[in-house]
């Protein structure tokens, strides 16, 4: 946080000015403009809101915390650090703190969003070396160690990968505040990537989320409750670990592909990626940690799988428009057409004049629809309404039975890269989620 007002209104001129931090690599150095950058947002921000005053002890104490860091000479100890904070006068200690914490949060933020630079520019490189540690470094490294491909491929359809999420009694961040610093971060990755004309509007963006940020409490102020930290772990699931595990199980067959220069049909569906979770269901000494919690932290899990598979059908709608002139449905798919005609007769009658050439993409408006009332059917229960519904689906078989029939189109139309490239990730959720997204 810049002690320089003309610093802080300029930080891209400041941060040009700045010598390179002692040992730090060429490679790193963007990671570095992103915390000056961030420090500075932040130091107007409490400025602005909270104090000179306040300011000036922020910028002072992190002056000399970095002195001491790197040794230099004359640097205050941390004895005679304390005892500045202890004198504090308590309005000013907790906006000192608050300060840091947020500045950290920041700087967090920016590692991580260094890690999706560096593996990018891992990816854009030239050289045919691979980046440590991942899927194709990997499996560089089975095929030179006299791996046949065979034998990898088995060991994969076997891989079963189970990330566990748990809530620490003392966590109690907030959606908001994750929402928040998510938009920090792809406001930094998309800061990198501007134009001069951009930049402007860019860092607009970045002193608004750093600005709202200030403002918003970043922990709740009472005890978060089992309902929190399901909410907490349902962010997690629906923003991030979803889209995640599908990219990583896309780069690892990607990889096995590319290295052993074979394919092997079994790796598009397997399920080498399962969530599971211990929130709402651990029987760790917590009261609050009812059957009645644990069956209500299911149902919301399923409740939000179910809504990604609603968005994902949503999807297939729109881009799956198959002709049937060009390629005649089987006898099997318009059975079954005919069968959901007569179970949701006002999705016939919305869809059946405008896709009637297109019946791939009338199933796909059925089998959204049975998503749907599924989804209403868990709410319902989950509320203690009457839960009745014809139309859903039963269990996760019946769903994949459904999409089986829209995958052998695919396949009988030769549409073998929709078929994998579109459709297959939706089918690869089901067998590794189910109903359930996450496992207790």
């Amino acid at each position: 946080m810049s002690s320089a007002r003309s610093h802080a209104e300029k930080p891209d001129a400041r941060a040009a000015s700045v010598p390179r931090e002692p040992g730090t690599r060429p490679e790193d150095e963007p990671l570095h403009e992103d915390v000056r950058r961030l420090g500075d947002a932040l130091g107007k921000v409490v400025k602005r809101l909270a104090s000179e005053r306040a300011f000036e002890i922020v910028d002072a104490l992190r002056r000399d915390c970095k002195a001491r860091r790197r040794g230099e000479p004359g640097a205050r100890s941390l004895e005679e650090l304390l005892d500045e904070v202890g004198k504090l006068p308590v309005d000013l200690a907790a906006t000192t703190a608050r300060a840091f914490t947020l500045f950290f949060l920041l700087i967090n933020t920016a590692e991580q969003v260094h890690r999706v630079r560096r593996r990018n520019q891992y990816l854009a490189a030239p050289v045919d070396e691979p980046q440590p540690a991942s899927a194709a470094w990997t499996m560089r490294r089975l095929r030179e160690a006299g791996h046949t491909a065979s034998e990898v491929s088995a060991a994969l359809e076997c891989l079963r990968v189970r990330p566990v999420l748990t809530a620490h009694p003392t966590e109690s961040t907030r959606r908001t505040l994750l929402s928040l610093q998510a938009r920090v971060a792809d406001v930094l990755l998309e800061r990198g990537s501007a134009s001069p004309q951009e930049q402007r509007l860019v860092d607009d963006a970045l002193d608004a989320e750093i600005e709202l940020l200030w403002l918003t409490a970043e922990v709740r102020e009472d005890r978060p409750s089992v309902g929190d930290e399901v909410s907490t772990v349902l962010w997690y699931l629906e923003t991030r670990l979803l889209g995640a595990s599908q990219l990583v199980h896309a780069a690892v067959v990607r990889a096995y592909e590319d290295e052993f220069e074979t394919t092997s049909p079994e790796l598009d569906l397997a399920p080498l990626i399962r969530l599971g979770t211990w929130v709402g269901g651990d029987r760790d000494g917590n009261p609050f940690v009812t059957p009645e919690a644990t069956v209500a932290a299911a149902r919301r899990a399923s409740y939000a799988i179910l809504g990604r598979y609603e968005k994902w059908l949503e999807d297939l709608v729109q881009r799956l428009s198959l002709s049937a002139d060009i390629a005649p449905p089987s006898d099997a798919l318009r059975a079954s057409i005919e069968r959901d005609r007569a179970l949701l007769p006002e999705v016939w009658a919305a869809n059946s004049r405008r896709n009637s050439h297109e019946p791939l993409r009338l199933k796909l408006s059925f089998i959204e629809a049975r998503i749907a009332a599924t989804r209403e059917l868990v709410a319902a229960r989950d509320a203690g309404r009457p839960s009745d519904s014809p139309t859903a689906y039963q269990n996760a078989d019946a769903f994949e039975g459904d999409l089986l029939l829209v995958r052998d189109a695919l396949e009988s139309a030769g549409a073998s890269h929709v078929r994998r490239t579109i459709f297959d990730p939706l089918h690869a959720a089901l067998i590794a989620h189910g109903f359930h997204g996450l496992m207790m």
